[in-house]
């Protein structure tokens, strides 16, 4: 048992389930409950979508190790499960049913939600999933766009499936309705946005920390074909860049809405623990070549995904005070 838990990755798979919830009764809820608006999407409904989103995940992650074993060897053969503590067999086994589950969960979610044909998303996802780990994840950036893909997607499914909840009745949206519905999915899409890019500067530091193994087997990474100095400069560039455009849309968009006049707490949490942690990697990024760092850079924006997500928390206090 503690070999599959190790094997799905538990720990990504919890905080997939939580990024959901946290979405749904930390962002829609507040937004909903300021404007008088009940959910669309039923609890019932909701739990499927969190268990087809669980299942593929721990699916992805299994498929993930099967096809990475002779990569984890080198990188880290301490931690290497398949073939060792579960047979190859067992590993593909695991992947149908667990992509089984998924996609069952994810027809009904999608059935629920007023969109059947929403279903075939979860598919899309499946099919995703292998070929990144087949193909994609060896071929340069695009693999890492793919996981940050599927990562910013975790906010918004449960967007976008409260959304086709609604969708039959729009002609008889009040405004408060349409502020309501507005103000959560552009909130949600901001979560996303945030998540995709933070963790596609994760992906291209672990690209750096697993140079080694990815050159022993013919992985086309970044470091890989242009060296990990050069990297360095991407890595950084692209947190400015993130910085930036977290202090814009705060500054332009969100700090200008009504829940956030009078709150400061909101500003101080942006600045104190995210922006700050994520000048570190920018800066720190630039210098040096080691696994070491390039391990505590992974950890540092692995921490910063954590407290955007905990963001989530501030915003729903930040709502239900201006009620």
């Amino acid at each position: 048992m503690g070999a599959f838990l190790k094997l799905i990755r538990w720990k990504n798979v919890l905080i997939v389930a939580l990024t959901m919830f946290a979405m749904k009764y930390a962002v829609i809820a507040p937004v909903y409950s300021f404007y008088g608006l009940s959910f669309g999407f039923s609890k019932i409904g909701f739990m499927f979508l969190v268990a087809a989103a669980m299942f593929i995940m721990a699916a992805g992650n299994v498929i993930n190790d099967y096809f990475d074993r002779k990569t984890d060897m080198i990188n880290r053969p301490q931690k290497v499960l398949v073939g060792f503590q579960i047979k190859r067999r067992k590993v593909m086994i695991m992947h149908l049913i667990l992509n089984l589950f998924g996609a069952i969960c994810g027809f009904i979610a999608s059935w629920m939600a007023g969109k059947p044909i929403l279903g075939f998303f979860f598919i899309f996802i499946i099919v995703l999933l292998w070929t990144y780990s087949a193909e994609l994840k060896k071929k340069v950036l695009v693999g890492n766009i793919t996981v940050a893909l599927l990562t910013g997607l975790i906010p918004f499914i449960v967007g976008i499936t409260e959304y086709y909840a609604f969708e039959r009745s729009i002609p008889e949206w009040s405004i408060n309705n349409i502020h309501a519905i507005k103000i959560s999915l552009q909130t949600i899409i901001g979560f996303s946005v945030f998540a995709f890019i933070f963790n596609l500067i994760r992906e291209i530091i672990k690209d750096c920390e697993d140079y080694d193994g990815d050159m022993a087997t013919g992985v086309k990474s970044i470091p890989v074909l242009i060296g990990k100095k050069k990297t360095n400069y991407i890595i950084s560039a692209f947190s400015f860049a993130v910085i930036a455009l977290i202090l814009i849309v705060w500054h332009a968009y969100f700090s200008n809405l009504m829940f956030f006049k009078n709150d400061i707490i909101s500003a101080f949490y942006i600045y104190s623990m995210i922006v700050f942690p994520a000048v570190i990697i920018a800066v720190s990024s630039i210098w040096g070549t080691s696994k070491k760092k390039y391990s505590v850079l992974s950890g540092l924006s692995k921490f910063i995904m954590v407290t955007g997500l905990l963001y989530s928390i501030i915003f729903s206090f930040a709502v239900h005070g201006s009620i």
